[in-house]
């Protein structure tokens, strides 16, 4: 156990803060989660218009992730974080001290918006303090770090927001406040790998920043297959929101209102998996590259879902979602630090936000998907396990096919035999 935890050692400290950044903001960031619950019951509006005002305001938030990318590029990244938070903190103590109302959701839609802004800032800055051999191992501690306070704080959310919501929002403002106090005054931009011509870290081969004035496009036209694995990926996290949208239906239509229960638990024990395993699994898969555990993550995603989709007793859900949480494990330390190894870091934050976008597009294709096919089938959920694990096995074998281009683009990130037996 001792050895699964000294593998963080060595690392920067601005990492350590940033883990305890997400950390402390995850504890507190249950009021975007609840957001139709908070329309819904506080609000009074029904449940189409929610989902339509809850959709409307994902895509409007899009510019937000391209804005705040390219902003990341071209101002100090650590100073981007500091003063969109304050944004945020502002908006929550507004609707933390003034009466519930209309205006109450237009607080919280832009505390959503300027995190947003900050998002590629946040994660290209993990990025500048860890070098190419440390990438996973910086992903994988900021990572936990969000899952240990999210598990924490969603067992308050509920409390909170059916009895003492003012006090809800003044949490999350203090939560993220205390966040950007540390990175205002532990974080410094000088011991980025790569900022101190006299260290021994530099950035990795091709990490090397380029012309700022270069568009993120141009730069991408040269990588065309971190282009792909980005689009690609696209393709694999269908599935993945399939999951969430389909289980509880799924489990509400055979078990009632004990099937909120039910899957109240298997979200305790995805967080708990993710805590457990992501120290470990980060070990174990230390000598391999990207793509294939990025490969082994979906198999394993798919694996869960095979059981979701026929289980006959409840314990069988409980195994879908540990082996489905793996999965979730295994490609954020495999495919989250993919393109920060390949692209230079002057265009981290831009490739960041186009992510976000292409990624949030897919998820709402994914949902219009979704409502089209069940509207068709009468709800044939089987149907919709069928088409969307059948995306993800083509995602698999696409990955697959990317393998060896990405090897010769990348050679120098490839130095283990390792992944011989695979490929």
């Amino acid at each position: 156990m001792k050895k699964l935890f000294l593998q963080y050692s060595g690392l920067k400290r601005e990492l350590y803060i940033l883990f305890i950044g997400k950390l402390v903001t995850a504890m507190g960031s249950f009021v975007w989660p609840m957001l139709t619950f908070f329309l819904t019951t506080k609000l009074g509006f029904g449940d189409g218009l929610s989902t339509f005002l809850i959709a409307s305001a994902s895509v409007v938030m899009l510019p937000a992730s391209l804005l705040g990318g390219k902003l990341a590029d071209h101002f100090s990244r650590k100073y981007v974080i500091v003063i969109f938070d304050l944004m945020t903190v502002t908006f929550y103590i507004l609707a933390a001290i003034l009466p519930i109302g209309y205006h109450t959701a237009i607080f919280i839609f832009f505390a959503g918006m300027f995190q947003t802004l900050e998002s590629p800032a946040y994660d290209a800055l993990c990025a500048d303090f860890s070098t190419s051999d440390q990438r996973e191992k910086a992903i994988s501690i900021t990572y936990l770090g969000y899952n240990l306070g999210f598990v924490f704080g969603a067992s308050l959310s509920g409390v909170l927001f059916q009895n003492h919501i003012s006090l809800a929002f003044l949490a999350n403002a203090l939560a993220i406040l205390t966040s950007t106090l540390l990175i205002l005054f532990f974080v410094n931009m000088k011991n980025a790998v790569g900022a101190d011509e006299e260290s021994d870290e530099t950035y990795g081969e091709y990490e090397i920043p380029c012309d700022e004035k270069r568009s993120v496009f141009s730069v991408l036209k040269e990588r065309r297959v971190v282009l792909f694995m980005m689009l690609v990926g696209c393709i694999a996290s269908m599935p993945q929101n399939l999951v969430g949208i389909l289980l509880p239906l799924q489990l509400k239509e055979d078990m009632g209102q004990a099937g909120a229960t039910i899957y109240g638990y298997m979200n305790s024990l995805n967080g708990f998996t993710v805590i457990l395993f992501t120290p470990l699994l980060t070990m174990v898969l230390k000598k391999f590259t990207e793509i294939p555990k990025t490969i082994a993550g979906q198999l394993l995603f798919l694996s869960g879902m095979v059981l979701f989709a026929n289980y006959r007793f409840v314990w069988v859900l409980y195994v879908g979602m540990f082996i489905y949480t793996l999965g979730e494990v295994v490609t954020v330390i495999g495919a989250n630090p993919y393109s920060s190894k390949r692209i230079p870091a002057s265009h981290r934050g831009r490739v960041g936000g186009l992510s976000n976008v292409i990624y949030s597009l897919f998820s709402s294709v994914t949902q219009y998907i979704i409502s089209f096919i069940l509207t068709l089938s009468g709800s044939n959920y089987l149907l919709l396990w069928i088409i969307f694990m059948s995306l993800g096995a083509v995602a698999v074998c696409i990955y697959g096919l990317l393998y060896r281009p990405d090897k010769k683009a990348f050679p120098a990130l490839y130095k283990s035999d390792h992944e011989k037996i695979f490929f």
